[in-house]
This record gives C-alpha cells, structure tokens and sequence, in this order.
C-alpha cells in the first residue's frame, strides 16, 4: 500500500457514499494474497505502487443493493498505479478502469491476465482491442438507465452469487 489518492473513494463520495470501515483490514488481507499487479508480467514493475481494484465498482454495489462486494475478495484484483515517487504501467487506470475513473472494465480480470498481460502502457495504448473497449466502456453510474442498471445488477449476481 502506498499514499496515493484513493479513487474508489473519490467517486463513491460524488455519490454521497464512503468506504465500509472494514476497507483497510480488507486491502491489507488481499494484498498479502495478491501482492503483485496481476497484468505486470514476470520483473515488471516490481516497485510500482499497488492498488487493490474492484471489478464492479463499490459505489455501483452499494447503489444496486450489494454492498457485500465492496468487502468479497472475488471482485478485488491487484494493479499497479504509477506515482512519481513509484513509477509503473498504471494498469488500474488502462485495464481496470478503460482509461476513465469514472468508468468501470468488468473483463478487468480476463484482460489483465491475458489480453493486457505483460504489456507496456504504451503498447496498451495502441492495442486495437483496448481501444474498442474504450469506446464502448461503461459510462458513469449516473448516466445508467434503468435497464443498465438492472442489467449490471443481473450480471453482479451471476458472477458473485451471495455467500
């Protein structure tokens, strides 16, 4: 864990929401479980500074009924974030969150394991395949229909069914 800005909590909060007391007992546990990026390949930057990323976005589970997930370790994944003092590829920005805080990768795990994997940010950049997904990644919760939001509370489900 390092000092840097926190911006899961950042967007939660232009939701009026805040991180369950129980984050930091949460991160600590799962980056003693995950303590590398799992998109860096093998060397890669070993001193980059680490950022414990939801898949589905907390602020989008407490806003659709689950904010179990915030705390369920099936939908945390470990990616490094560059910071000038720990410089890396910040794939928490390019692959876990398409390039847009406010936005969300839910293949985050698939693409960081194997589409992304081992790849530079800029070679990320340039990919063909992260540029579609750019172009059509999630929008902000606030510009959600309906639809979409039952739709994204349909897939939470199925992919994290309730312990």
């Amino acid at each position: 864990m390092s000092s840097k800005i926190d911006h899961g909590a950042a967007e939660a909060a232009r939701h009026g929401l805040v991180r369950s007391p129980e984050w930091p007992r949460v991160e600590r546990a799962h980056l003693l479980r995950q303590p590398r990026c799992v998109c860096c390949g093998p060397g890669m930057n070993l001193h980059a500074a680490l950022q414990v990323h939801h898949i589905f976005p907390f602020h989008c589970c407490i806003l659709l009924g689950r904010p179990d997930l915030e705390l369920d370790d099936r939908n945390l994944i470990t990616l490094c974030e560059s910071e000038s003092s720990r410089p890396g590829e910040n794939h928490h920005l390019l692959v876990g969150h398409l390039d847009s805080f406010q936005s969300a990768n839910l293949a985050a795990l698939a693409d960081a394991t194997t589409t992304f994997h081992a790849l530079l940010a800029k070679q990320i950049r340039v990919s063909v395949g992260w540029l579609a997904e750019v172009a059509k990644r999630m929008k902000p919760f606030e510009q959600l229909s309906v639809e979409d939001r039952q739709a994204l509370r349909q897939l939470m489900t199925e992919r994290l069914p309730r312990k």
